[in-house]
């Protein structure tokens, strides 16, 4: 056990997938290569969700992976429903089984392609950290043990983010809010999404560095 722990950490493999956990938020999760290891930035996104939120709602994580982020979200608000959805079947069994092993009742698995099977006016809330890195970002190599799936989009790393702003518009209730984290050097662009796809009240939050990293907005 111990020379096959040293020849996965040579190999670059991360310690959470080694040890199969990862610590985010208040809980510890299951992860594996199949899905993202949780970045300490994500938990701006939660911690501003159960800060300024009460009421019942209907919740999308949408492109869960582990499941980290709507269930962080459902074990604080039990009133609400939340939902996790991703095309990944993989990253779905990883997600059911954090939900199992947490005992997460308002936490529901959907396999879906980002927001495209949902009905008109489902949500009042969609939170999601989609893929944002460019293809060409030298950041990948250190990254080579994470499925690339998660991590690259197209369109200099905006191409996920356009879609899924676009479905939400047809997903979120009038009045909806979508929540969704970006790289820090493409908040410009991001805000620009927002305002052509009719979203107003558009907020920027910073991550531990003082660096834009998660923008929210209401639709119109």
């Amino acid at each position: 056990l111990i020379k096959e722990f040293i020849d996965k950490k040579k190999e670059g493999v991360p310690l959470d997938h080694i040890l199969n956990s990862t610590k985010f938020y208040e809980n510890d999760f299951y992860v594996d290569s199949r899905v993202l290891i949780p970045r300490p930035e994500t938990e701006i996104l939660v911690d501003y969700v159960n800060n300024h939120f009460s009421s019942s709602m209907k919740v999308l994580d949408a492109g869960t992976g582990s499941g980290c982020i709507g269930i962080s979200i459902a074990l604080k608000n039990p009133s609400f429903q939340v939902y996790g959805s991703d095309c990944s079947e993989d990253a779905i069994n990883v997600a059911l089984i954090n939900k199992n092993n947490l005992n997460v009742d308002n936490f529901s698995l959907v396999h879906a392609d980002w927001l495209s099977s949902f009905k008109k006016e489902s949500f009042d809330l969609i939170v999601t950290n989609p893929p944002y890195i460019a293809d060409q970002d030298p950041h990948l190599e250190n990254l080579k043990h994470e499925p690339n799936k998660a991590l690259v989009a197209k369109d200099n790393g905006l191409g996920d983010i356009r879609l899924i702003v676009e479905q939400s518009t047809k997903a979120l209730k009038r009045g909806g809010i979508l929540i969704l984290e970006h790289g820090y050097q493409q908040q410009e662009e991001v805000e620009n999404i927002f305002k052509t796809n009719n979203f107003s009240d558009i907020l920027n939050l910073k991550d531990f560095q003082e660096l834009p990293r998660t923008t929210l907005a209401t639709l119109e």
